[in-house]
């Protein structure tokens, strides 16, 4: 069974320091204004207790702004950059190789069926393990152990990618084979050791 992440691995994140930093230079206010507020709220927000509307309102439009939520929003959406290369590496990936796929992230409700439908992430994976929607958020082990569950497989049998080495580690304690993804060809090399190739003349 495989198992990835979303952002960082097979797109940009959602919402990370990138795309606050590059709100705040586009609607011209500073990017500690919302910081300190942003870290009180972001696990809450990830872990399903908050829209992403409901967010936005309690760290950005806590004070009137001269520009609107709806402005805001949009330019978060349109932050969000799927990598088809890697989406399709890990398509061919799995057909290849005959693999379950399913995706385990940190998403805030909102962002995340952006994302999925800009992604094509419905074609891709047999199911996801979001945040928001089951109130667990990597590095809380029960997230991958919920993951498992889902697909009927041990960790011995489960291989997890993830640019953040903290929440591959996590998986390694658990029993995965764990990916650090930093690049395409690196993460390729990767699957090639463990004897897993993609079908690169696939249509």
């Amino acid at each position: 069974m495989l198992y990835s992440d979303i952002g960082g691995v097979l797109g940009t994140n959602g919402w990370d320091g990138r795309v606050r930093n590059s709100l705040c230079a586009k609607f011209g206010f500073e990017i500690d204004e919302i910081e300190r507020r942003h870290h009180l709220m972001f696990d809450s927000f990830e872990r399903g207790f908050l829209t992403f509307d409901e967010y936005l309102m309690r760290v950005i439009f806590f004070t009137p702004r001269d520009f609107t939520l709806e402005q805001v929003r949009d330019f978060a959406f349109a932050a969000s950059e799927p990598w088809p290369l890697n989406i399709d590496f890990f398509r061919k990936l799995r057909t290849a190789n005959n693999l379950g796929f399913a995706l385990i992230s940190n998403e805030g409700q909102g962002i995340t069926e952006h994302r999925v439908n800009k992604f094509g992430l419905k074609q891709v994976c047999d199911f996801m393990v979001i945040s928001h929607f089951t109130k667990l958020r990597k590095p809380d082990r029960d997230i991958w152990k919920l993951a498992l569950d889902l697909a009927q497989v041990g960790a011995s049998e489960s291989i997890y990618v993830d640019d953040r080495e903290m929440f591959v580690e996590t998986a390694r304690t658990l029993g995965f084979t764990g990916i650090h993804y930093t690049t395409l060809e690196a993460t390729r090399e990767h699957f090639g050791k463990l004897g897993l190739l993609e079908r690169r003349d696939e249509t």
